[in-house]
């Protein structure tokens, strides 16, 4: 059986041509250069030339109305070695986390409005928690969440949560937006997260913020342990190792770091 693997989608693959095409010349590229391209279809260069324009991937030099790369190509491209930066340098920081704590060491990042857990290692108490990655959790309810909302305020939770009701998972869960901005508030303060028992009765979590060069959130570490094993004394000191773990693996990603200042909390 013969599989077609052409493109479906002509309009795209002709627009990520010009793009490309742009991308490989040394000089601002004119209507009627990205015409040929496409055979003399002026109208057609126009039409796509001007959909990349709009979406921020190219830009009309005023001096010379040809185009250029825009910021966005620039975004993704720091995305992508953000992610492989990320997935690089986090593992030893994961093992020592787990190793320090002896509870299960979680990496997570913001996808569609919620927790993606990335990776994990367990700790070597004989009872701990679960992990997998590629998991999915609530954001409102997690340390995990919570430090990757870190320092948001309410009209960006509620564009990140989209406006809906949060859920309750345990009698501790947090459902009020009021109150999550507070808990994401002191954890832009203080470099820290907590889910008391939030989403699942008897565990309790602790998170950090992890950021890149220019100061973003760009994931979470952090541990999970049955509710016994995290009592407010050890919360602190585990705590504590949470922080310098996150802040080593953010200046890896080029990030000036502040201290923590307050877990007492």
């Amino acid at each position: 059986m013969t599989i077609d693997i052409k493109p479906k989608v002509q309009s795209l693959g002709r627009g990520l041509r010009i793009l490309e095409y742009i991308a490989e010349q040394a000089h601002p590229v004119r209507l009627a250069e990205l015409a040929g391209l496409l055979g003399g279809e002026k109208s057609s260069a126009y039409r796509l030339v001007a959909t990349l324009a709009d979406r921020g991937y190219v830009r009309k030099d005023p001096q010379t109305d040809g185009y250029v790369l825009h910021k966005k190509v620039l975004e993704l491209a720091g995305k992508l070695a953000g992610h492989r930066q990320l997935k690089e340098c986090a593992p030893k920081y994961l093992e020592e986390l787990a190793e320090k704590t002896g509870e299960t060491s979680h990496l997570a990042v913001l996808s569609s409005g919620n927790v993606l857990l990335i990776d994990h290692r367990f700790g070597n108490h004989p009872i701990g928690v679960t992990s997998q990655a590629g998991r999915l959790e609530p954001l409102h309810c997690t340390a995990l969440g919570k430090a990757l909302m870190a320092g948001c305020e309410l009209a960006q939770l509620r564009r990140i949560l989209g406006g809906k009701p949060l859920q309750r998972y345990t009698v501790r869960t947090i459902t009020s937006l009021g109150k999550l901005a507070e808990e994401c508030r002191l954890a832009g303060r203080d470099g820290l997260a907590f889910d008391n028992e939030e989403f699942h009765d008897g565990v309790r979590c602790i998170a950090a913020p992890v950021f890149d060069f220019s100061g973003k959130v760009v994931a979470a570490l952090g541990i999970s342990g049955p509710a016994v094993n995290l009592p407010p004394a050890a919360l602190k000191k585990h705590g504590l190792s949470t922080c310098a773990c996150a802040l080593e693996l953010s200046k890896e990603m080029g990030y000036q770091p502040n201290e923590c200042r307050n877990i007492d909390r």
